[in-house]
């Protein structure tokens, strides 16, 4: 077997860190009810050591059906984490106890076909260092058939990305990637078929249409990401035509929904179902880290919020004339109530070996925790500081895709405020006139979650005027009104400054300048200045005005 090393093929040795990210809030809209019945729909089951399924068996005994287990947004987390309870969750030999047995409780009535839809490796020091080595070789053990080609996994650029296309033995695709010019990028496959029994079932795989603006621009030079709803109305009618039994799509783009992941959904995942005008047997989401659970036009539709917190259990029966409904669930995971699987368990292991001196080191001790929780939070706020102190600026602004997970109460090691911000991006200070700073704020009010952060700044907006004019007052720190001829050095980073979320910074500013600051090391350095015990500031820096 070949020698697994430390750093990407044919690169230096990495700093820390790695690149860019999203926002996640998806548009809630009204989901009209679907044609056809789910056996469970909307529900979430929780793993907790006894029988997997709550409900009533899926199928009638004899029954043979499909069972379809899926991730999402698994974000290189081989360690389990707390959840905002303090509930241990995720974890790959924990989701891969979960998958196990999922498939051992169908057996031998079903065939099972295991898949992710994208977004695999960014986001723990584990994993980035090894630029997501461990995790392709923990996918590759488990037996995925295939993952959608997610946002992130152009973070460290398409060299890295087609190191890791080559190190799996799963496809990784995305069917609505094409050239600039129109043309197929040979090296991102669009679809596969794959047999079990004597069932074949085509898998396409798609990307989030958002990718220009949720990962370093540069890192998706000369690539567009085009509708994929005609695109699998095509490929899903000629896998048909090779005989395909089912098609499958894994998409990398996601949806809101209400707490029970079935109803009041809406956002890009939805919008596609409902353009598809072929037959389509199944839909697996991600990109939103949300619980979807529900249907549209017929087409079931599940996401199993990110992080392994979850997975996804789809029933198809294998009869063409069954009257049998679609069984399908989201079950969550509790680890402290599953037996991890130790094959898996030895990845781990070793690839957290590999950078515990680092990530255990004490940084600072936290009072309470810092949750990432609404629009305008504390967290929020703290690094949105650290940033404008770091870069002496007179403003600052922090996109919260940015801002990974909470600071939880207790030790805040290396390794924890890795994870908050494990991108690696770097501090730019731009030169810009209060009209243009003002213009970057109406960018930032048009948005439908209004959710970025600022320092230096306290914002006041009306919701309801048209976007484009939706401030009402925008004073600096010292309290004086933004000054449309004043010239302030706004600190922001390299993200943004590249034309991530769309807020075309470089057409705006006067100059840009990188700072060579890497976030992370600006947060550290930023709160082990602060006197004991640490708080953040609690006021709400952008906030609508009542009526």
């Amino acid at each position: 077997m070949r020698r697994k090393r430390l750093f990407r093929d044919g690169m230096t040795a990495p700093a820390l860190g790695f690149l860019v990210l999203m926002s996640l809030a998806c548009a809630p809209g009204q989901l009209p009810r679907s044609s056809v019945r789910a056996a469970n729909p909307g529900r979430a089951i929780l793993l907790d050591g006894g029988d997997l399924l709550k409900g009533n068996p899926a199928f009638p005994t004899g029954t043979r059906f499909l069972r379809i287990i899926a991730t999402n947004d698994f974000h290189g987390a081989l360690e389990p984490r707390p959840d905002a309870n303090g509930i241990r969750r995720g974890g790959a030999a924990y989701v891969a106890a979960a998958i196990d047995r999922a498939r051992k409780e169908c057996e031998p009535r079903c065939e099972t076909l295991l898949v992710d839809a994208g977004d695999l490796f960014q986001g723990t020091a584990a994993s980035n260092l090894s630029y997501g080595r461990p995790v392709v070789e923990y996918y590759n053990r488990m037996g995925y058939a295939a993952s959608a080609l997610g946002n992130h996994e152009f973070d460290w650029g398409t060299d890295t990305l087609r190191a890791r296309m080559r190190q799996a033995k799963f496809g990784i695709f995305g069917a609505n990637v094409r050239y600039t010019d129109g043309h197929d990028v040979k090296w991102i496959p669009n679809d596969t078929i794959v047999k079990r029994g004597a069932t074949k079932i085509g898998i396409i795989g798609v990307s989030t249409v958002t990718t220009p603006t949720t990962t370093r621009a540069a890192n998706v030079v000369g690539l567009r990401f085009d509708d994929p709803a005609p695109i699998v109305d095509s490929i899903g009618t000629a896998l048909r035509k090779r005989g395909a039994n089912f098609v499958v799509v894994i998409a990398h783009a996601g949806a809101s929904c209400g707490i029970d992941g079935a109803t009041e959904c809406g956002g890009e995942i939805i919008d596609f179902a409902r353009k598809l005008t072929t037959k389509v047997d199944v839909v697996i989401s991600g990109h939103t880290h949300t619980l979807v659970n529900t249907e549209v036009k017929g087409i079931p539709i599940l996401q199993a919020r990110s992080s392994g917190r979850a997975i996804d259990v789809l029933d198809l029966p294998l009869r063409a004339d069954s009257k049998l409904h679609v069984r399908h669930d989201v079950r969550e995971l509790a680890v402290d109530t599953i037996q991890p699987v130790p094959a898996i368990d030895s990845i781990v292991s070793r690839a957290v070996a590999r950078v515990s001196s680092l990530v255990n080191r004490h940084v600072v001790t936290i009072p309470v925790t810092l949750a990432r929780q609404g629009s305008q939070y504390h967290l929020g706020n703290l690094i949105a500081d650290a940033q404008r102190w770091a870069g002496k600026g007179d403003v600052a602004i922090m996109n919260n895709g940015g801002i990974r997970t909470d600071l939880r109460a207790g030790e805040a090691t290396y390794g924890s405020l890795f994870e908050i911000q494990p991108f690696g991006n770097t501090l730019y200070s731009l030169t810009m006139r209060g009209a243009q700073l003002r213009g970057l704020l109406e960018a930032m009010l048009a948005k439908k979650a209004v959710d970025d952060h600022v320092s230096g700044l306290r914002i006041r907006y009306d919701p309801l005027r048209p976007a484009g004019s939706r401030l009402v007052s925008v004073t600096t720190a010292d309290g004086s009104p933004l000054s449309d001829t004043k010239t302030y050095n706004v600190i922001v980073n390299d993200f943004l400054a590249t034309g991530g979320e769309g807020y075309n910074l470089g057409g705006r500013a006067t100059a840009s300048r990188p700072l060579n600051i890497v976030d992370l090391d600006a947060l550290i350095d930023y709160i082990m200045s602060l006197p004991s015990p640490i708080t953040a500031p609690t006021e709400i820096r952008i906030a609508p005005v009542l009526r």
